[in-house]
């Protein structure tokens, strides 16, 4: 059987991650986790399109994420705590990762159901999605943007930028845009592989 590009699930040490699919993902547990009002509100805030309002959302999420595995354009991950942590099994959220072959470089992002904030969840996922640009994908570059008034995404980015020996690059206006149609300003960190390779030895 083909070693597929993507992986279909990977763990930290205190994290499991399984590809969001019909035959991994539970999408009633996506709805129900959807449906609650810290994730209708501060949850999204930034990220509003993962509101999921009704049921067959969360489905063509699901379809979605399928094509765009096979199409090797973006990978879609639900986040689960592991044994010994509190909520173990639970959905606590999605992860991605998005290579742009052409330019030699990989992205990350993370939404997480408020119960799992303060528990550094976000960095351990966001050091293992650098890990795997650099050593499965053999990508050159990382990158991350937060959206302008995303503050907690930012702190949470900068810790693990810094660690890398990474950079801050600045605000990028009017850089991206969202499915509702609204466009952004986004700040945008970046760790090369040479500051990879000198941050791990």
């Amino acid at each position: 059987m083909p070693t597929p590009l993507f992986p279909e699930r990977f763990e930290t040490d205190r994290l499991a991650f399984e590809r969001v699919s019909h035959d991994d993902t539970d999408l009633f547990a996506l709805y129900d986790l959807a449906q609650s009002e810290t994730w209708q509100s501060q949850v999204t805030e930034h990220m509003p399109w993962f509101r999921f309002e009704q049921l067959d959302q969360v489905a063509q999420f699901v379809d979605d994420a399928e094509r765009q595995r096979k199409e090797r354009t973006f990978a879609r991950y639900a986040v689960y705590p592991k044994e010994g942590e509190a909520d173990a099994g639970d959905l606590a959220g999605l992860t991605t990762f998005r290579p742009q072959w052409k330019l030699q470089s990989g992205s990350s992002s993370v939404i997480l159901a408020e119960p799992f904030w303060g528990r550094g969840y976000g960095t351990e996922r966001a050091e293992k999605m650098v890990e795997l640009t650099f050593e499965r994908f053999d990508l050159d570059c990382y990158y991350t943007t937060a959206a302008a008034g995303n503050d907690r995404s930012r702190r949470m980015i900068s810790r693990y930028i810094e660690s890398f020996g990474g950079t801050y690059e600045g605000l990028l206006r009017n850089f991206k845009s969202r499915p509702t149609g609204e466009v952004t300003d986004q700040h945008r960190y970046t760790i090369t592989r040479e500051e990879y390779e000198a941050a791990t030895g």
